[in-house]
């Protein structure tokens, strides 16, 4: 087990996540985690076709937890229900792609997103009752739980030298939704550092982990680019 002091704000660890979570203060930490899905995936260090057995283990030490997991709904259902119990709430993030799946779902375990707490364009502005709230200093209207956010692509501006890479926007969507002032951020399987690096710019504290020497030097290097963070 590796002790983690409580005074610790930033940290991304190339390390098995199973090594750090003992030592988090479970009351201050909220997981947010995109993890392996387990179909065949060529990683450099992890092998993503584990046995239902072990893949199921895999979530268990998060049990106890604020838990959020993107990831295939029947995965959910199959491999972190039977650990988590059932989600306070689902999310469905939808995206045109060439992938076979076009969704993806983002539920929440132990804990229950504020969707009053981002905003979007309201969609009726002839409507005279949006008009108005307009005109009062109205924002928009509360975020809904079906996300229609593109996917990174090579193209992308935020792409970096990894696999799936989770958009910036939907992990910016979590925390914003969530996370308490005094959270800190922990994401188990960091790989890119989408995580991190939003909970950075957003001003909230992190410690992430991947087993992958390639992902933490991106991560690393893309916290580089972040101002106040560890590694500025």
């Amino acid at each position: 087990m590796l002790y983690l002091s409580r005074k610790v704000s930033f940290m991304i660890l190339q390390k098995d996540y199973r090594e750090v979570i003992t030592g988090l203060d479970k009351d201050n930490t909220l997981i947010v985690t995109d993890p392996p899905y387990n179909v065949g995936w060529k990683y450099d260090a992890y092998k993503d076709d584990l046995s239902e057995e072990d893949y199921t283990a895999m979530f268990i030490p998060f049990k106890g937890y604020r838990f959020v997991v993107i990831h295939y709904i029947e995965h959910i259902i199959k491999y972190i229900v039977p650990i988590m119990g059932c989600p306070s709430k689902c999310v469905q993030w939808v995206y045109n792609s060439s992938l076979k799946k076009q969704h993806r779902t983002i539920a929440w375990f132990n804990c229950t997103p504020d969707f009053t707490k981002v905003k979007q364009p309201y969609k009726n502005l002839a409507d005279k009752r949006i008009q108005k709230m307009l005109v009062n200093g109205s924002e928009g209207a509360k975020l809904y739980d079906w996300w229609n956010i593109n996917i990174v692509k090579n193209i992308s501006k935020e792409k970096e030298d990894y696999y799936n890479q989770i958009p910036e926007e939907v992990i910016g969507n979590i925390i914003k939704l969530t996370a308490s002032d005094t959270d800190t951020i922990f994401d188990p399987f960091m790989g890119s550092g989408t995580t991190p690096s939003v909970a950075s710019k957003l001003g909230f504290k992190y410690i992430a982990t991947d087993i992958s020497k390639k992902a933490y030097n991106i991560s690393k290097n893309r916290l580089n680019k972040i101002e106040n963070n560890l590694f500025s």
